[in-house]
C-alpha cells in the first residue's frame, strides 16, 4: 500500500503541473518595502542594532544577540545611500517566503554599488530578514570597469582580487546593464531554489519506497 501511494506521489512531483512545486504569489511589496527601509539602516549600516534583531530571523541570526550587538553580525555591512530601498527585483514568491535581488548605491563615491541577494520570510505574522549577501561588486564611477563576483566580498577577498575580479568595459557600470546582471543573477537563483525543493520531495519518496522493502 506505501509503495502504491509513493508510486502516485512520484508522479506528480515529477509532472510539469502546478502540484509540482509551491503555489507563486504576488509578492508583499508594501510589507517588504517598509521591511527594508528599516533593516538596511539597523543592520546593514549598523545604525541601529537592536532594533535590527528584531527584524531578522534564520541564517541571520546565525550568532548570539550579545554577538549582534557588539557588531559581530552574519550580515554584511555596507555604506547604502538613501532612505528608501524599493527597486529590488524578484526571484521567486511563494504564501511567506520571497527571495530577491537588490542594488545598493554608496555613499561613499570611491566605493562602487553592490548587489544583494536576500530572502524574507513571514515568521510570526512579521516578515523578517532570512539571507543577506552580496553577490556583485561595480566599480566606482569614473574608474576601469570591473565586477567583482561572491568569493571576492567574503574573507580573504583581497588575496583572491586578482583571480576573481572580472575586467570589463565602462559602459557595464552603467545602470541598465547594472539591472541586466541582477536579473540573470536572479533567474539563477530563482531555478536553483525550484529544483532544490524537488529534489527534496523525491528524496523523501525515495526514503519511503526503501522502508516498505
Amino acid at each position: 500500500m506505501a509503495r502504491g501511494l509513493a508510486v502516485i506521489a512520484l508522479a506528480l512531483v515529477l509532472a510539469p503541473s502546478a502540484l509540482g512545486d509551491p503555489k507563486t504569489v504576488k509578492p508583499d511589496r508594501p510589507a517588504i518595502n517598509r521591511l527594508l527601509d528599516e533593516f538596511v539602516p539597523a543592520v546593514v549600516e549598523q545604525k541601529n542594532l537592536k532594533r535590527g534583531w528584531q527584524l531578522v530571523g534564520g541564517f541571520s541570526r546565525a550568532v548570539t544577540y550579545r554577538q549582534w550587538l557588539t557588531g559581530n553580525t552574519s550580515v554584511q555591512t555596507y555604506p547604502a545611500k538613501g532612505t528608501r530601498f524599493h527597486g529590488w527585483l524578484v526571484n521567486y514568491s511563494y504564501p511567506g517566503d520571497v527571495g530577491f535581488d537588490l542594488l545598493l548605491q554608496s555613499r561613499n563615491p570611491k566605493q562602487g554599488a553592490w548587489s544583494f541577494r536576500a530572502e524574507a520570510q513571514k515568521l510570526g505574522g512579521r516578515w523578517k530578514i532570512t539571507s543577506w549577501y552580496p553577490v556583485a561588486e561595480f566599480a566606482p564611477p569614473g574608474q576601469a570597469g570591473r565586477v567583482n563576483g561572491p568569493a571576492d566580498l567574503g574573507a580573504g577577498a583581497a588575496a583572491s582580487a586578482a583571480a576573481g575580479e572580472s575586467r570589463l568595459p565602462p559602459w557595464v557600470l552603467a545602470t541598465p546593464a547594472a539591472a541586466i546582471a541582477v536579473l540573470v543573477l536572479g533567474a539563477v537563483g530563482f531555478a536553483t531554489v525550484r529544483w532544490q525543493r524537488r529534489r527534496r520531495r523525491v528524496r523523501a519518496i525515495e526514503q519511503l519506497l526503501a522502508s516498505d522493502r
